[in-house]
């Protein structure tokens, strides 16, 4: 490869976004090579060695050196390993660095575990040395590129075109003779195979985040529904102790009219039997009262008849006698007084009592008539 400082070499095609920092390219027949190496064994682990250059414009791979270290990852790259390497290198690519490490590690994410950072800090510790991951069963690939931080992965890198020939007969003896079809004799497949991932990535990003938000919902829609239905039975509940308290309340007021009614006939009867006993009081009294009167009109019929039976009496005698001479009671008046003015002495005063019906001679009145023997 010519090399220009600064400058990319000629027929380069871009996979991924590489962004910013120190780019990676990588030879086609180099870049065959590692996936036909990875394909031809899907059940286990192969390694390889990345050679090539370094220059201002970034890391070129050039070649890619088989490091067959067995399945036993506590024994790679020992010192029996890079003793075979570094006989390889000088015999296939005499006058290349080694610039990294490629894994073909197939089923597996392609992502950085603590076991594949402390391999490579340990055996490519220098700067600007790439780690190359891939999982040939899912058609995921990742670079990484070390940096004072760690290994940091790239979002893209570049695959570039050239005879390489040292590339070709390192294939050519690895195949017994035959020689490959690198990836450029179809120029877009590098680029398809890195989009069609990038699109099965994005169509799985896609569908994980319509699965998250289908998930939101779903529990989104879960929890209304549960709300809906605790309200629904707080509801029911509720309108329960409602009708309870108001079914209380309705024998409450019935048990309240009930006495009521019951006190207000009690009332009535006390009532009634107050006033009949106030009618028979009445009564009494009125019998009473109409018993005095008529005894007192029996006595005054009584005295009365005494007084005409005197009368009768003393008409008779006057009859008998003399006519009878009649005397007006004056204030001060005794009856003994009138009977010694009238007759000089008091032989006549029983007399006068006697004419008069008198009980006692001193009861007389003022304007009282009495008659006079």
């Amino acid at each position: 490869m010519e090399k220009r400082e600064g400058m990319f070499p000629r027929n380069t095609r871009q996979i991924g976004e590489p962004g910013q920092g120190t780019r990676v390219f990588i030879e086609d027949y180099a870049y065959t090579y590692l996936r036909q190496l990875a394909e031809n064994e899907l059940t286990g682990m192969k390694t390889a060695v990345l050679l090539g250059h370094r220059n201002a414009s970034g890391i070129y791979i050039q070649g890619a050196l088989e490091a067959d270290m067995g399945q036993e990852r506590e024994k790679w790259f020992s010192n029996e390993n890079w003793s075979e390497i570094f006989r390889n290198v000088q015999a296939w690519f005499d006058g290349m660095e080694v610039l990294g490490w490629y894994l073909s590690n197939p089923g597996f994410p392609v992502t950085l575990t603590e076991e594949w950072k402390s391999l490579h800090r340990r055996h490519f510790p220098g700067q600007e040395t790439v780690f190359f991951l891939t999982d040939i069963l899912e058609n995921e690939e990742s670079f990484f590129r070390q940096e004072e931080c760690g290994l940091v992965p790239l979002s893209g890198y570049y695959i570039y075109y050239e005879k390489n020939e040292q590339m070709q007969e390192y294939i050519s003896h690895q195949h017994g003779g035959f020689s490959i079809e690198p990836e450029g004799v179809l120029k877009d497949r590098a680029a398809a195979r890195f989009g069609s991932a990038m699109q099965e990535k994005k169509a799985k990003y896609w569908q994980r985040r319509l699965m998250a938000v289908l998930y939101t919902a779903c529990t989104f829609l879960v929890m209304v529904i549960l709300v809906i239905g605790v309200t629904m039975i707080n509801n029911y509940d509720r309108m329960t102790s409602m009708e309870s308290a108001l079914y209380r309340i309705s024998e409450s007021l019935d048990e309240e009219n009930g006495e009521d009614m019951e006190q207000a006939a009690q009332e009535g009867n006390r009532l009634a039997v107050e006033e009949a006993d106030e009618a028979e009081d009445l009564q009494v009294e009125e019998t009473l009262s109409e018993a005095v009167t008529s005894q007192a009109e029996e006595e005054q019929n009584e005295e009365a008849v005494v007084v005409d039976e005197n009368v009768e009496e003393a008409d008779a005698g006057m009859k008998e006698m003399v006519a009878p001479e009649y005397y007006q009671v004056q204030a001060g008046d005794t009856l003994l007084g009138i009977c010694r003015v009238k007759y000089g002495g008091d032989e006549r005063l029983e007399e006068i009592c006697k004419l008069n019906g008198l009980d006692d001679s001193d009861k007389i009145y003022v304007g009282q008539t009495i008659v006079l023997p």
